[in-house]
């Protein structure tokens, strides 16, 4: 008589149950990875709005550093150093451009602008730079441009007013005339010389008046400067909310550029009236500078 061996195995019912447990594992496991893989896509696109921010700010705080106005122009008026601020747009003329071409008929000098570009997508429009190396009579024109930012939802300039010691949302300076100005001076400090024998006494006649006329007026647009700071909002389209970034560029040089010069020409200053009475002394003068701006019975440099 022989004993038949009984082999053990799975019913089907078993292999079923171990199916599903296995599947239901692949899925919970499948899910863990898809929100871990979701949360590094999520935190890498922030890193990137965050690096796009310092990057296009911190661009934009250096050059502004840089910005400046310049009262020397060329015989032809070739030249136009403005600061036309909006609350939305900024041209300005600074000392920050760096020359990358080799031999290129460049300077540090030129014309920046920025502007935000609206686009027809969800995600913003674009904060675009508008470099201009060579500074010409139309500074808003022309140009090379480039994109600092993407996905932009606003960007806002506001400028600080030293006297008013409040921030304003326009700023318009021009700087077109130097040539002409220069020109009134130089014949207003020549008649000084003139009816006295003294070109000291010309040129500090005119350099008080221009201060005291300076004095009277407030550091604004209207009197030719540049606001102390530049305040800068930057708002970025995010997953959930927006991205808030902002800073403040402090602006060096306030007052437009314009070295001492002598008014009176060198060959005319000691041949005219030599027995003046005012000839040796550079001091006061009460009759020639009394109609000049600014000045009340003499000029007296400051």
């Amino acid at each position: 008589m022989t004993r038949r061996a009984t082999v053990a195995g799975f019913t089907l019912f078993e292999v079923l149950i171990a199916a599903g447990l296995l599947a239901m594992m692949g899925i919970i496991l499948y899910a863990a990875m898809t929100v871990t893989m979701n949360g590094i896509r999520d935190a890498a696109r922030m890193q990137e709005r965050y690096h796009t921010a310092r990057v296009a700010l911190g661009r934009m705080q250096r050059e502004l550093a840089s910005a400046y106005l310049s009262k020397h122009q060329g015989e032809n008026r070739t030249t136009k150093t403005v600061f036309l601020g909006k609350n939305n747009r900024l041209v300005f003329t600074y000392m920050g451009h760096r020359r990358i071409s080799k031999d290129a008929k460049e300077s540090d000098q030129g014309v920046v602008e920025y502007v935000l570009e609206r686009g027809a997508s969800s995600e913003g429009g674009r904060l675009v730079r508008r470099e201009k190396v060579v500074i010409d009579d139309r500074p808003e024109r022309d140009g090379r441009r480039e994109v600092l930012a993407d996905g932009v939802r606003k960007v806002v300039f506001a400028y600080y007013d030293i006297d008013k010691e409040a921030w304003v949302n326009d700023w318009k300076v021009e700087i077109d005339n130097a040539l002409e100005e220069e020109k009134k001076k130089s014949a207003t400090a020549t008649s000084i010389a003139a009816a006295t024998g003294n070109a000291a006494l010309g040129n500090a006649a005119v350099a008080a008046a221009t201060q005291g006329a300076a004095a009277q007026n407030n550091h604004g647009p209207d009197d030719q400067w540049l606001p102390a700071r530049v305040k800068i909002l930057l708002v970025l389209a995010g997953e959930e909310q927006d991205i808030e970034f902002e800073t403040q560029a402090r602006i060096r040089l306030q007052e437009p550029l314009q070295f001492n010069a002598k008014l009176v020409p060198a060959g005319i200053a000691g041949a005219m009236n030599p027995y003046s009475p005012f000839g040796a002394s550079p001091g006061l003068l009460p009759g020639a500078a009394a109609g000049m701006p600014g000045t009340t019975g003499g000029v007296k440099a400051r």
